[in-house]
């Protein structure tokens, strides 16, 4: 749904952290007119991402590089302004390790991407996150799919700001997939201020709640979301507080049973610990600023995107940071 949004037939579009190639069929639907891929994962790009994408007969070209998005200069691989969307899904939260990964990261989005072009994403919520470590016993909590464990310097739940709104660690666990995966906070005033100092305007930063309700109510428009949430967020807050707080299992319920239309549990598509897991993360889009012209003007000096072809292993260029 968030591609449906902001990404255009004939788009060119750059995917941050593309693992294995699991959106390439989301792009066929978007109609776009090719496809760059990176990742950190060498033998994920090389073997994977290539074998689904020779496999697929996608009718745009693509090509796959391997390194790591928030170290290498991409502006030395791709032409300036070559993009009309960046997307990285859930992993941009590994840029926050340190403040020179997180300004690489926006350095990389503002220099490929064209005027009036869109960053979007998914990554953690750290207001949520925060706010049920506030709400558990000690540093750890979570359901029966997923746990999420702070260090023992955050035991009274607090976060020093010596390092800045950077490295504040946690350890991820999600059943059958990761275990004790290291990721960083990615505070959400902090990541629309650091957007905007590259040129980077916020149009919506929404909780996957939030998100899912709007996109079952059948909204299909792109509404701005200010830092500390959206008007009807702010007036629903408040509105919580007159009448009265919900144990945090019992709002995650109700907010579940209200986004799937109240039916019952055995015919719902998502488990209510499923359901609550998905609370942990936010969707994101920017626009790069520019006008019409500048933007009708980055498109126009492009080279054309060729035909897509087969791609060897070998075709993959390895940049600083591949492992």
């Amino acid at each position: 749904m968030l591609l449906h949004a902001y990404v255009r037939p004939r788009d060119r579009v750059l995917d941050f952290a593309c693992g294995k190639g699991g959106d390439l069929t989301k792009y066929r639907k978007a109609e776009v007119g090719s496809y760059v891929g990176v990742d950190i994962a060498l033998e994920s790009v090389r073997r994977d991402a290539v074998e689904r994408y020779n496999g697929g007969d996608y009718p745009f070209p693509a090509r796959f590089v391997a390194g790591d998005c928030f170290t290498a200069d991409l502006t030395t691989v791709f032409e300036p302004r070559a993009f009309d969307v960046v997307s990285c899904q859930f992993a941009v939260h590994y840029s926050w390790s340190t403040e020179e990964r997180a300004r690489r990261s926006f350095r990389n989005v503002a220099k490929l991407l064209r005027p009036g072009g869109h960053f979007i994403g998914t990554t953690v919520d750290a207001n949520v996150l925060v706010r049920k470590l506030r709400a558990a016993d000690g540093v750890a909590f979570g359901n029966a799919i997923v746990e999420v464990r702070f260090a023992d310097a955050h035991r009274k739940k607090l976060f020093p700001t010596r390092d800045g709104p950077f490295g504040l660690r946690y350890a991820f666990t999600l059943q059958d997939a990761v275990t004790d995966c290291d990721e960083w906070l990615v505070p959400r005033k902090s990541f629309v201020a650091l957007a905007e100092e590259y040129g980077l305007e916020l149009v919506e930063f929404r909780n996957f709640h939030e998100f899912a309700r709007a996109k079952l109510a059948g909204e299909d428009r792109s509404a701005f979301a200010a830092p500390g949430g959206t008007k009807d967020e702010r007036s629903s807050s408040a509105g919580k507080k007159t009448a009265g707080k919900k144990a945090p299992a019992e709002t995650a319920r109700d907010t579940w049973r209200q986004s799937f239309g109240g039916r019952a549990p055995e015919d719902a598509t998502l488990s209510e610990d499923e359901w609550e897991a998905a609370n942990l993360y936010a969707t994101f889009a920017f626009r790069l600023a520019g006008t019409p012209e500048s933007a009708a003007k980055a498109v126009l000096n492009r080279a054309p995107p060729g035909a897509p072809e087969k791609i060897h292993p070998r075709d993959v260029l390895v940049l600083e940071g591949a492992a």
